[in-house]
């Protein structure tokens, strides 16, 4: 039995950011590539089978779709990317939060969705160092072409469903 959670996986930008997000996040980062988060919690891992379905239906309802990382962000005592556009990925999270309500954003902790990519979490000062250092680094531009449902291990992190993007645009 162990958490799982809905993401957006980003591992091409590893080389940009993952040395502070393993030694700037919690754990290290515990295997989880960069992401985007659409759900966590999520369902208990012996639990996920019997959602896979509802979780797929409701994500090949969007199509994939470009984002860009021009902008830092923070938290309290955490920097982040800002994906832009954020539309897609609140739609994603709001989407999947109306099919299954027992499982709101972030356990329903927070009012707002606010997509968004760690990249370190520590004090202000470290925080400011590292935005230094990443700012000439950026923009970055990705393709977004599926989610995944990610399972916390012992061992960390891992990879259990992946989920397509599948709608395609208008013409």
């Amino acid at each position: 039995m162990s958490e799982t959670a809905l993401v957006v996986l980003l591992p091409e930008l590893e080389p940009l950011i993952g040395g502070w997000r393993r030694r700037y996040t919690r754990d290290g980062a515990r295997g989880m590539p960069p992401h985007v988060t659409l759900i966590i919690p999520f369902a208990d891992s012996s639990e996920v089978e019997s959602r896979l379905d509802g979780v797929g239906r409701v994500l090949r309802d969007f199509a994939p779709f470009e984002i860009g990382l021009r902008e830092m962000a923070r938290f309290p005592e955490l920097l982040y990317l800002g994906p832009e556009p954020a539309e897609p990925f609140v739609a994603m999270t709001e989407a999947l939060a109306d099919a299954f309500p027992e499982f709101p954003p972030y356990g329903g902790e927070f009012d707002e969705i606010v997509p968004h990519v760690t990249v370190a979490q520590s004090e202000d000062e470290v925080l400011a160092g590292v935005e230094r250092e990443l700012l000439p680094q950026l923009p970055v531009e990705t393709r977004c072409e599926r989610a995944w449902l990610v399972e916390n291990t012992p061992a960390g992190w891992r990879r259990h469903t992946a989920f397509a993007l599948e709608r395609r645009k208008a013409v």
